[in-house]
């Protein structure tokens, strides 16, 4: 049985909008953005989880809570039997040395006034030791370029001079740095052509395998997600409504969303083509989601009691989860 590496429990990130003073005035309560509204998820040590919803559904916003980029309202996020959310700065510190974030801009993460090499030996600089030398700096950077495929003379040039793809590779080598054990991925391809993408995804892969570092991969890219993840949780309207290993949850759809999402894959051969399933309707608002389940309102088999009871997640077998009606006794 895999070992849980990372578990999130019943995690909840909210922002307030603060009305203007026109607003308080006509006694109009604070805006309530739900982000992340209740989600709980376990990230096993040496696999790959992909984090998968249309943009707005909570996935950047439960990866930054991670890090404590941003602050949840409440739950917990478990690493080592530690709660990320109680350590204080010190042990917040060493939380992070150990896992790193691999940002979606792969241009604006990188300060344009430094080198790539300054940049990769940032980290190095923040976490090294009182007998540390900058001549081991120098040489680790070089390793870790040569690890990412690049020459050790990039080490001299500005992030203006890279393509999007070499970008990308500086930001991948900053995130290995310190051997991490936990590294989450944004949209890591975002921006790139479909080629220097494949590229990426072929790396990071074969990283993973070298250093045994786990992933939390943050995509709307289905087809990417089935390629490289092990698990796989799908989010809607900041809940997840379906969850588990991604061969079973691919062989045997159980959410409406994962269907209508699944369907909507571009495949080459037309025999492999399953049906579109065009969803009526828009994305309701995370500041007034539906009541009840969330999917309802553009879910092609919703009825009554979808409206009025908000549905958990169900086990299927197999580590299999959806959060659906359909497979409620």
């Amino acid at each position: 049985m895999e070992i849980a590496l990372l578990q999130i429990k019943n995690l909840k990130t909210y922002f307030f909008q603060h009305n203007d003073l026109f607003s308080k005035l006509l006694g109009q309560k604070q805006n309530i953005i739900r982000a992340v509204d209740g989600v709980s998820l376990d990230i096993k040590k040496g696999r790959t989880c992909g984090l998968v919803g249309e943009s707005g559904c909570g996935k950047s916003t439960l990866a930054q809570s991670i890090f404590r980029l941003v602050d949840p309202l409440e739950g917990k996020i478990l690493y080592k039997d530690q709660d990320v959310l109680k350590m204080n700065e010190k042990t917040l510190r060493v939380f992070r040395h150990r896992i790193h974030f691999i940002f979606q801009d792969q241009f604006g993460c990188l300060n344009p006034r430094m080198t790539a090499g300054q940049l990769i030996a940032e980290p190095l600089a923040n976490y090294k030791s009182s007998n540390h030398k900058n001549e081991d700096s120098a040489q680790h950077v070089f390793d870790l370029l040569n690890a990412v495929n690049l020459d050790y003379q990039d080490a001299l040039k500005f992030p203006h001079e890279f393509s999007g793809g070499q970008a990308r590779r500086i930001s991948i080598a900053r995130a290995i740095a310190l051997d991490p054990e936990f590294i989450v991925a944004d949209e890591p391809t975002s921006g790139l052509d479909i080629s220097t993408a494949a590229t990426i995804l072929n790396l990071l892969k074969d990283l993973q395998e070298r250093l045994d570092v786990t992933y939390l991969w943050v995509s709307h890219d289905l087809s990417q997600v089935k390629y490289m993840t092990d698990d796989i949780a799908i989010m809607y309207l900041g809940k997840i409504v379906e969850t588990g290993k991604t061969v079973d949850v691919f062989e045997n759809l159980a959410h409406p969303y994962s269907q209508a999402l699944v369907s909507a894959i571009p495949h080459v051969r037309a025999t492999n083509r399953m049906k579109k399933i065009v969803l009526r309707g828009e994305v309701p608002s995370s500041l007034n989601p539906p009541r009840g389940c969330r999917f309802h309102t553009r879910c092609p088999y919703s009825f009554k009691r979808c409206e009025e009871e908000e549905p958990q997640l169900i086990d299927l077998g197999s580590e299999h989860f959806a959060a659906c009606h359909l497979h409620s006794p």
